[in-house]
């Protein structure tokens, strides 16, 4: 009985070493993780009324988030600083991987930061412009930005992270998104 034990915990840790060596640099985590969402369980959440969740393309699984000409913004992930980090956030890094129609196809992935889910007024705002940074389209292209905040960014304000049409008239996706601290 012993021995079985201890193969399959051999055969675990192997197995595990195996699959953190084959994991993409574009995967890798900058910091500690808040969030990472595949959106496959959007749907438990809020139900498929959110129109953003779709399962049109995914880079994974069957879901993905939108923006197009029905939806300025897609699902958002929505949080005060002071519950994603015990310590002062210095650098959120994002993440995603998103399929993007032409160049022409502005859209952006948003850090917004407030005072709080009560004042709207903004902290910091910043973004990941995809009509700049995706070279290739109609194929899933993963970006990655690390945002360095200001001192004044305190641990009640609140964040917000979404998808933004921009103007955009076509569908933009977004789908395996990552957000991580740095302090």
């Amino acid at each position: 009985m012993r021995k079985n034990i201890l193969n399959s915990l051999v055969v675990l840790a192997g197995t595990s070493l195996l699959l953190v060596s084959c994991s993409k640099d574009e995967d890798k985590v900058k910091g500690t993780l808040v969030t990472h969402n595949d959106f496959e369980a959007v749907l438990g959440w809020g139900g498929t009324t959110d129109i953003s969740v779709n399962t049109e393309k995914a880079h994974s699984g069957k879901y993905s988030i939108k923006t197009g000409p029905q939806n300025e913004y897609a699902y958002t992930y929505s949080q005060t600083l002071g519950q994603m980090s015990p310590t002062k956030i210095k650098e959120l890094t994002l993440s995603a991987w998103v399929w993007v129609p032409n160049a022409q196809a502005s859209s952006t992935l948003v850090v917004s930061i407030n005072h709080s889910t009560m004042v709207n007024t903004a902290v910091y705002y910043g973004g990941i412009d995809l009509s700049k940074d995706v070279t290739k389209y109609k194929s899933w292209q993963h970006v990655s930005k690390t945002f360095t905040l200001p001192d004044s960014v305190q641990s009640t304000n609140h964040l917000k992270c979404y998808l933004w049409r921009a103007g955009n008239s076509e569908s933009v996706y977004v789908d395996d998104m990552t957000l991580s601290v740095g302090e």
